[in-house]
């Protein structure tokens, strides 16, 4: 294969995918194909760690053709080779099909045939079969599995590392959901829009959207219990191992070390981008959830007006009055006539008025007007807030910070180790415990000017035992750096 033709087929939505794989599901046979795919997959191999021979598939091709009990045709035609003796020509015929289409293949295990599913294809039978199942999902274990991932790469980094990116890869997952679940949920209101039978919209609305979404789905969002009290703990658990400078560091060396990532460069960019994956999808979340709110109240409103106007409906018969009118006016004679015609069409019960309505008594008196005092705050919350406040801004690490440090540190020099850094107060602590993320910081904001270099061995002192580094000047500051 060619270089170009190998870059092609990788690059390709199906990649390495037969290409008649989808053939199978069109004709009148689709239906058939698809539950003996399900079949196979579920039940032919179902338990089995490794692969069957040709005539157990056969023999299980031919019972569920024996048990469907359909009168779909089975057309062998163009297909290669006729049914071995003693063996069912349907279940051939529908065998020939899944080999030729790329799903089953086919080879030699010693001095037998045996068959298995292409391995591509099997990755798409399982995502079918996922969608077929049902478009509903556990948001608690969904949630709960991306909490557990994270508190356990926090607790053991040099071992749980793999964590991280199973914790991004749930998080995506989810969102997809709460994607899929919003345009469901979008697609069932036009479809109700569009019904004028009573019938097919009650059914409509509690079998496709209250089954489906509302009760499996969305309640679950209104109750104490649900899932997304764990939304803060999973973005504050993200956030603390982002800004843990140790932690990355180990995380860093596990990805390496267990060949997910080249360097230790590489590592920490790919941890970084994947914990950052997880605080956007939580952060986003309640966009969704108001789309699946304004939805599901919609729904819920149109239902309640149906219900509410379905006897008035019934009663007036509107398009039978306009009938009798017509056909009246079309009376031969004067254009004052009198008729003693029994009819039905009007309701006798009487009109209901607001006289008829219950009403409170109102008060006689005038509501006067009344000053609202606000409380005054507390001296001791005050004073808090002002500690609090204070502390943040001291802890705080800036690109302007950054810089003033580097500058008053490197002076006149180009660069500067890390043993050569002044390191006496909290203050530096913060500043320099940052430094080897110099090139993330404030996205990037002193890459242009500042550059690190990893060095060989550990720097050990009273404040602190990381790696030891090298900064280095890339071009000398302006007269306002750090402004």
């Amino acid at each position: 294969m060619q270089p170009e033709e190998g870059y092609e087929l990788r690059s390709r939505i199906f990649g390495g995918l037969p290409p008649d794989v989808f053939r199978v599901f069109s004709g009148d046979a689709r239906w058939l194909y698809a539950d003996l795919l399900e079949y196979i997959d579920r039940s032919v191999f179902g338990d089995v760690p490794g692969i069957i021979s040709r005539q157990e598939m056969l023999d299980a091709i031919r019972e569920f053709l024996d048990r469907s009990e359909r009168g779909v045709e089975l057309d062998d035609s163009g297909q290669e080779g006729h049914a071995p003796v003693g063996v069912d020509a349907r279940a051939f015929a529908a065998y020939r099909r899944l080999v030729d289409t790329g799903w089953l293949t086919e080879f030699r295990d010693r001095y037998r045939r045996v068959v298995d599913i292409n391995a591509n294809a099997r990755l798409v039978l399982a995502t079918l079969l996922e969608i077929k199942s049902g478009r509903t999902r556990s948001y608690g274990g969904e949630v709960l599995q991306v909490l557990l991932q994270l508190e356990g790469a926090d607790k053991d980094p040099e071992n749980r590392s793999e964590a991280i990116r199973n914790a991004a890869r749930a998080a995506r997952s989810f969102m997809h959901h709460l994607r899929s679940i919003s345009s469901a949920v979008r697609q069932i209101e036009e479809e109700l829009v569009g019904q004028t039978d009573m019938r097919t919209l009650f059914r409509k609305f509690f079998d496709d959207f209250v089954e489906q979404f509302l009760i499996s789905d969305f309640k679950r969002l209104k109750s104490t219990t649900n899932p997304f009290r764990f939304r803060r703990k999973i973005i504050d658990t993200a956030e603390n191992i982002l800004g843990n400078e140790l932690r990355m560091v180990a995380l860093s060396d596990a990805y390496v070390r267990e060949g997910r990532g080249e360097h230790a460069d590489d590592a920490y960019g790919m941890i970084a981008q994947e914990l950052r994956a997880v605080i956007a999808v939580f952060d986003g979340i309640g966009d969704y959830l108001e789309i699946i709110e304004g939805t599901n109240q919609r729904l819920e409103r149109r239902i309640a007006n149906t219900v509410r106007f379905m006897d008035r409906i019934a009663e007036t018969r509107t398009e039978r009055i306009i009938e009798a009118i017509a056909k009246i006016g079309n009376l031969p004679g004067e254009h004052a006539v009198e008729l003693e015609i029994a009819h039905s069409l009007l309701p006798d019960d009487p009109v209901t008025g607001r006289e008829d309505l219950y009403q409170h008594k109102r008060s006689k008196e005038a509501i006067k007007p009344q000053k609202i005092r606000r409380p005054a705050l507390d001296p001791a919350f005050l004073a808090y807030r002002h500690a609090l406040d204070a502390y943040r801004t001291r802890t705080t690490v800036t690109p302007a910070k950054v810089a003033s440090y580097l500058e008053s540190a490197l002076g006149e020099s180009k660069e500067a180790c890390a043993a050569e850094l002044p390191l006496s107060s909290l203050d530096d602590f913060f500043i320099f415990e940052r430094l080897r993320t110099l090139q993330q910081l404030g996205d990037g904001a002193l890459s242009g000017r500042y550059e690190i270099e990893l060095l060989a061995g550990a720097f050990e002192s009273e404040w602190i035992s990381c790696p030891d580094f090298r900064i280095r000047r890339v071009r000398r500051a302006s007269s306002h750096a750090g402004a």
